[in-house]
């Protein structure tokens, strides 16, 4: 699960903004995030460290070229293909080795694209809000890019196309070796739980004061259309995830609830066996996606149960 840093890989200057960019298998998409997250600051030093996380397509040699041209970037090579481990090892690995000691750290999906002075907007909320942990940028594409943007806004929530950390909080999930479980559906809105928990879920309710989002930071995407055949498969693999994200966070909450950051699983499928005490609900023409991520789950949480020792 560990990465496999490129050669070429040194401590960035004291002064660049270190930019998380999660990659799996985004060869369509990479080279337009980076030129982004370029353009969005250009009077800004930047570094970007691309966790190219399982890439079995052209991703991993994108980047490298994309290094050339800029030395600014750089891959973070990781065999495991997932999501989750690859923003464990940003914290306690990459960051303590490449760029440590920062006042603000960024976080970014690889098919994302910041909008113009998106990151600066962030570090101005921060400087504002000495109590928030994290700023959060909203979307500027999508069908339904004007309601998730208010609902980011009413909500003060966060969303893992962009994001940004205190450096000092950062600190404190590597002291407190905070993971995010492997296989976990809702990273981000486990993440942003966390923040607002401000790590002690046993001891504390939402403050929702920790997490400030900025309407002027924004970032793009490329929708999924009904009208594009191509869509239409990872359109429905994608309902199905939603399930489980749902699903996973009614098992996971109590737990942290009861037992705070010690609660967390390594893996989110060890929770799996306590599925059978879920309860399927009528969600529109999501109820049988849903219905799927169910069964899945049950699936998992009985074979779990078989191989257990006794």
């Amino acid at each position: 699960m560990h990465a496999l840093t490129e050669p070429a890989l040194t401590r960035s200057s004291a002064a660049a903004w270190p930019v998380m960019v999660l990659a799996h298998n985004e060869e369509r998409h990479i080279a337009a995030c980076l030129d982004s997250v370029f353009l969005a600051d250009p009077d800004r030093s930047i570094e970007v460290f691309v966790m190219a996380n399982g890439c079995t397509d052209r991703t991993e040699q994108i980047v490298r070229q994309y290094g050339r041209r800029r030395p600014e970037v750089h891959l973070v090579s990781i065999v495991l293909g997932d999501k989750c481990n690859a923003w464990n090892v940003f914290i306690h690995e990459t960051v303590p080795a490449l760029c440590p000691g920062r006042e603000i750290y960024f976080f970014m999906d690889g098919d994302a694209r910041a909008v113009h002075g998106a990151f600066t907007a962030m570090a101005r909320a921060l400087q504002k809000n000495s109590h928030a942990h994290a700023a959060s940028a909203v979307p500027m594409s999508g069908r339904n890019a004007a309601r998730d943007r208010q609902a980011i806004l009413d909500d003060r929530g966060l969303v893992a196309n962009l994001y940004s950390l205190r450096g000092s909080f950062v600190e404190r999930l590597r002291a407190l070796s905070v993971r995010i479980p492997l296989r976990l559906e809702g990273d981000d809105g486990l993440i942003g739980a966390l923040f607002k928990w401000d790590l002690a879920p046993e001891r504390n309710g939402f403050d929702h004061e920790r997490i400030e989002p900025c309407a002027d930071a924004a970032f793009e995407f490329e929708p999924m259309s009904p009208f594009r055949p191509a869509d239409w498969k990872p359109y429905w693999k994608r309902a199905i995830r939603y399930g489980r994200r749902h699903y996973e966070f009614q098992l996971l909450g109590p737990v942290l609830k009861a037992q705070g950051m010690s609660g967390l699983p390594r893996d989110i499928t060890e929770l799996y066996a306590e599925a059978d005490s879920l309860h399927l609900k009528w969600d529109g023409i999501y109820t049988l996606p849903n219905l799927i991520a169910l069964l899945q789950m049950r699936k998992l949480g009985r074979l779990g149960k078989q191989r257990a020792p006794s």
